[in-house]
């Protein structure tokens, strides 16, 4: 299988004004990349790193993976982590991972809260601050 890890380098991420710490966490680094690309070789597969940056439109068709083992988070906004997700579904591309919706429902927390409160989950109480 023809496999395209894609990520967000640590070393290449831009940081922007307001970049919390656990955003720049939350990144990866060549050692973490390294070690999936060469699990998925050994594994059998053809696999590659793809870098998740603004020229992934164009190398993702060159490549044509069967499947992306995508552990991206995006760059910028609170809809960051969606936003390889949704290049991959409008390519329809397979990919691992959650699904566009989830990921922005899940960072939405104020939005979570009122959806497992509506169906009657137990969760904390909460405030949301401007």
């Amino acid at each position: 299988m023809r496999v395209a890890v894609i990520a967000n380098l640590k070393k290449n991420a831009p940081q922007w004004d307001g970049m919390s710490p656990d955003q720049w966490d939350d990144l990866d680094s060549e050692e973490t990349i390294n070690a999936i690309v060469d699990g998925l070789r050994q594994g059998g597969h053809e696999a590659e790193f793809l870098e998740a940056n603004l020229s992934l439109i164009e190398t993702l068709p060159k490549y044509q993976p069967d499947i992306c083992f995508n552990i991206a988070e995006g760059h910028w906004g609170d809809s960051r982590e969606s936003q390889v997700p949704s290049l991959l579904e409008m390519l329809r591309i397979p990919y691992t991972g959650s699904r566009v919706l989830a990921l922005a429902l899940a960072l939405d927390k104020p939005m979570t809260k009122r959806i497992l409160h509506f169906h009657e989950l137990p969760t904390p109480a909460f405030q949301t601050f401007e």
